[in-house]
């Protein structure tokens, strides 16, 4: 009896010493020294093969997203023997404001272009320069561009013959240099009152460009002048009718002591150049 016991407590033993290291490598399924996905320590995961299977998944589909976004973005680019495409140009809108300055209106346009940080041009009448230095000196000093627009303003003195506006141009300039000192930024840059549109005016566009001038008339308006006190609204609708599609937007509008409701209108008007993606700037005489 005792025999057959120790016979059975020696199989038993050699089992074990010759079964063991098989089954200690069956109870390690992962080597925590060198477990890692694309750079990632998952030493701390191991108790967790599921969320470990989930986690490789989810980081090779988003490898994969990754390689896709990339091979598109590579498809794009342009190939060495392609002429690279044409870069659009900003579109540009210049604001302008004729008739100023005046002691109501004026301010009230300057306020508003500082707050939305544009700069515009104002074509002012000398005679009301002369009156109001001090809009003057603001307009300049917050770097818009003063421009000429006559002495008078008067038609009938003015387009009598074409010398009679050159003599209205060179006051106005004297006049400007007269309040604004050495800090005049002189511009030849003048418009017509009424503009100079049509037959009529050829021998006045002429004279004006034989005695250095440049002059700017206007391809948009808000319609501030077609009427008395026209709404803000109705000048909103004028505006995008005019302004259409153009590249290059020099809108018409008005700083006279009569227009309130342009002060008005605006907010709106600047609003809506924005989200037709204009960029606004002073006119450049050297850009015309």
């Amino acid at each position: 009896m005792l025999k057959e016991h120790l016979k059975t407590s020696i199989i038993i033993l050699l089992t074990i010493i010759l079964t063991g290291p098989l089954m200690g490598g069956a109870i390690r399924p992962y080597q925590t020294n060198a477990a890692t996905v694309d750079g990632v320590n998952i030493e701390e995961e191991v108790d967790n093969e599921e969320v470990d299977n989930e986690e490789v998944d989810n980081e090779e589909v988003d490898n994969e997203e990754e390689k896709l976004i990339s091979d598109d973005l590579e498809g794009e680019e342009v190939q060495d023997d392609e002429e690279p495409a044409e870069i659009d140009k900003a579109r540009v809108a210049y604001l302008t404001f004729d008739d100023g300055p005046s002691p109501k209106i004026t301010p009230q346009i300057l306020d508003i272009l500082k707050e939305y940080n544009i700069k515009a041009t104002f074509f002012v009448i000398g005679s009301l320069a002369e009156k109001y230095p001090d809009i003057l000196f603001r307009i300049q000093e917050e770097g818009h561009l003063i421009a000429n627009h006559t002495f008078t303003h008067n038609y009938k003195y003015i387009y009598s013959n074409p010398q009679m506006l050159i003599n209205e141009l060179k006051r106005t300039d004297e006049l400007f240099r007269k309040i604004l000192g050495k800090k005049y930024k002189e511009s030849r840059l003048i418009r017509f009152p009424g503009g100079s549109f049509g037959e009529e005016r050829l021998p006045f566009r002429q004279a004006v460009e034989a005695a250095g001038y440049i002059n700017m008339d206007w391809n948009v308006v808000n319609g501030d002048a077609e009427g008395v006190n026209v709404t803000p609204q109705k000048q909103l609708q004028r505006l995008q009718e005019t302004l259409g599609n153009k590249n290059s937007a020099i809108v018409l509008m008005h700083d006279s002591n009569t227009k309130q409701t342009t002060v008005h209108a605006l907010p709106h008007v600047i609003e809506y150049i924005k989200s037709k993606e204009y960029v606004f700037e002073i006119l450049d005489e050297s850009e015309f």
